[in-house]
């Protein structure tokens, strides 16, 4: 088990971009095979999202060399899992799950507070919601959630390993919620445990209600719990109306200027 964390520290990066990269050429072959909606998506503004990920995954790295593995290094036995003697595996699990909670109160207030939302936005302006939707966050926003991960890693004290696995199964998620593919039956079936492509693409409805609805990562127990969960838009979802109703345009530029609008 030493020797099996110890090849994921090191070989993160690679293993994370390598895991992307495949999901990404499988979930667009699929977007393409089962479309869920009949939508044209561009490549250049499929490559516009893309450079977006490249960018927040470069600046990360610059601002915390290290990632997060690294605090949680640093932070070993510190954090309230620190306070806990469990087996391995146990505090492994424990992580994944309160990680994952602080992603969905994290998302949460990225909707609930207007200096976030401003940033949060450039997201949501994607009127063509697919598989690279997941890496179009801004920068700003990238920066911001990556001190809201540092401090939830500082207070819950998750083994650098569990933090690498968590961040991997977020990247995954990510774009798997948001890739354009029929599931059928199987999302409603996926759905009673983790957030789908279903579940979410209703979070990234213009109606404001339903905008504020669905906000789980991974885990759909959080939205159960938290009474922000809803099972089946008001429109079907080939008809939803995607984006934000101010966004002009939402490509690669207008994007990142999107917080910046008056």
């Amino acid at each position: 088990m030493a020797e099996f964390a110890a090849f994921i520290t090191a070989h993160e990066a690679a293993l994370r971009s390598g895991i992307m990269l495949t999901l990404l050429v499988v979930f667009f072959g699929l977007e393409r095979a089962l479309p869920r909606r009949r939508q044209n998506i561009a490549l250049d503004h499929a490559a516009g999202n893309i450079l977006i990920g490249i960018i927040n995954g470069g600046l990360v790295r610059l601002v915390v060399p290290g990632g997060l593995a690294a605090l949680a290094l640093w932070n070993a036995d510190g954090g309230l899992l620190g306070l806990v003697r469990a087996p391995n595996w146990l505090v492994f699990l424990a992580s994944l799950i309160l990680l994952d909670l602080a992603l969905y109160w994290q998302h949460r207030l990225f909707h609930e507070i207007p200096f976030l939302w401003r940033w949060h936005g450039a997201h949501h302006s994607d009127r063509t919601l697919n598989v690279t939707s997941g890496l179009r966050f801004h920068p700003g926003e990238a920066l911001i959630s990556t001190a809201i991960k540092a401090a939830a890693v500082l207070l819950i004290g998750p083994p650098a390993l569990a933090v690498i696995c968590f961040e991997i199964l977020l990247n995954c998620a990510s774009l798997f919620n948001h890739a354009n593919w029929r599931l059928g039956r199987v999302d409603g079936w996926l759905q009673k445990l983790v957030v789908t492509p279903d579940m979410h693409r209703l979070h990234h409805s213009r109606t404001p209600h339903e905008s504020r609805m669905n906000y789980g990562f991974f885990l759909s127990l959080w939205d159960r719990l938290f009474g922000s969960y809803q099972l089946e838009p008001a429109q079907a979802h080939e008809a939803i109306d995607l984006g934000l109703a101010d966004a002009e345009n939402d490509d690669f530029l207008a994007a990142l200027k999107h917080p910046f609008k008056r």
